[in-house]
């Protein structure tokens, strides 16, 4: 049986590395005459994060729901499932490391559960940056003894300094479990929709779930789910080709008018509204 083409396309690990490795350096070099059939200028979602560093230049992304200029000397992380595409006529230079959590297993890195904004690095910080950016492109393509663990320490290195750089107003980190409760929440948010679910998965009580992410986030465990469910209908309204009822059942809602009551309960519009307002603001989806 054939798979079924997914709403948005994703893109794994296997996409870009054959080297069985959850990790790759990709050297990215802009132009002014970018092609529009590149992959990147469609919108797409990783199953890994992205550390994208600019060098030189500048490059446009949308990210989810907003058009973010990245300049040289910049730098975003991309996290998994997030939504984004590069814009045409792009100039930049730079860097774009792919990996996976498992790669950073064992390393104290804090990696966000909500996708941090962009950094601008200081000057010393940058020069750090280039430094191993360059050491690691030299491991990968050598791949000498321990050449995994160089790297490693190499990536824990530059988010260290991306969360040095963002400490002032990118979230805390959290507790294990309030990881672990993002991660099934990332996962099976189309059908696990209420709390007790998740907590019984993590082995805990629904209360004692709720009363560690309000603890840590200000919100409650519903309330995560509600956002979780409410941010991938947007980003299906906006970029998938489906219809509104497709998108509803596609999101486990048996019925589009509960779909519709659920939507504009939490954003104000309908399902439709917020399409053709959100598609007219961006101007990038070919109808």
């Amino acid at each position: 049986m054939a798979t079924k083409k997914p709403f948005i396309i994703s893109y794994g690990m296997e996409d870009i590395s054959s080297s069985g490795v959850p990790f790759t350096f990709i050297e990215q070099i802009g132009a002014e005459d970018n092609e529009i059939d590149d992959p990147g200028m469609t919108p797409h979602r990783h199953g890994y994060y992205a550390l994208g560093i600019c060098t030189t230049g500048e490059t446009c992304h949308m990210f989810d729901f907003e058009r973010v200029v990245i300049q040289a000397q910049e730098m975003v992380l991309i996290l998994p499932g997030q939504v984004h595409q590069a814009m045409p006529h792009y100039t930049s230079t730079g860097w774009l490391i792919a990996f996976t959590a498992e790669f950073l297993a064992g390393h104290p890195v804090h990696l966000p559960l909500v996708p941090p904004d962009k950094v601008k690095l200081s000057d010393a910080d940058f020069a750090e940056v280039k430094t191993i950016a360059g050491l690691m492109k030299k491991q990968e393509a050598e791949r000498g003894p321990h050449f995994v663990s160089i790297l490693q320490n190499y990536l824990s290195v530059l988010l260290t300094l991306l969360q040095r750089n963002t400490c002032d107003r990118a979230e805390k980190p959290g507790p294990a479990l309030l990881f672990r409760y993002r991660e099934l929440l990332a996962t099976h948010f189309r059908e696990w929709t209420k709390p007790a679910q998740y907590a019984a998965a993590l082995h805990i009580s629904a209360d004692h779930l709720n009363e560690v992410v309000k603890q840590h986030t200000g919100q409650t465990a519903s309330s995560l789910i509600t956002d979780r469910r409410v941010l991938e209908a947007k980003r299906l309204l906006l970029h998938a080709k489906e219809s509104v009822k497709e998108i509803a059942w596609h999101l486990q809602f048996n019925e589009i008018s509960y779909f519709n009551r659920f939507f504009k309960q939490h954003t104000g519009h309908t399902p439709a509204a917020f399409r053709e307002a959100v598609r007219e603001k961006y101007l990038s989806i070919p109808e």
